[in-house]
């Protein structure tokens, strides 16, 4: 492809993006902050909450089935709503208890500059030598023109 070569191109996660700041700058600070999201993910501790409200979803539903004595058969549909309905509020719940985006122990979130993806029919037209300004402004509209 003609863009790999460009300074001002990278690809990350299978994806041509574009940015005024240079290759291996732009692609250490996306990388940077992809791994603060993730650790920050990590020590939100959502699993445990969704994991936590889909029991409770799965024991009530059970509970409300047997005192009403439905089916076995609508077990099959009620299971996994009350499974879903559970997960949905345990995370709502969780979400209400730590409202803060971003855990106490991390830094700040590091920054990205500003990124535009590459569709694939601008990366095939464009020359190898475009402008990361010229890419920037194909990529928005679409078309190499």
């Amino acid at each position: 492809m003609a863009l790999d070569e460009n300074p001002w191109v990278f690809r990350f996660e299978g994806k041509l993006w574009v940015s005024e700041t240079p290759r291996e700058r732009a692609i250490s600070e996306l990388r940077a902050q992809r791994a603060w999201d993730a650790r920050n993910a990590k020590l939100q501790r959502w699993w445990v909450a969704i994991a936590i409200g889909a029991v409770v979803g799965i024991v009530l539903t059970l509970a409300l089935g047997t005192a009403t004595g439905i089916p076995p058969a609508l077990y099959l549909f009620a299971l996994p709503v009350g499974f879903g309905i559970g997960a949905v509020l345990g995370a709502l719940v969780n979400k209400r208890i730590t409202p803060a985006s971003q855990h106490e122990s991390l830094p700040e979130r590091p920054t990205v500059p500003f990124l535009v993806r590459v569709p694939p029919r601008v990366a095939s037209k464009a020359p190898a030598d475009a402008s990361a300004r010229d890419l920037m402004e194909w990529s928005r509209r679409g078309y190499v023109g």
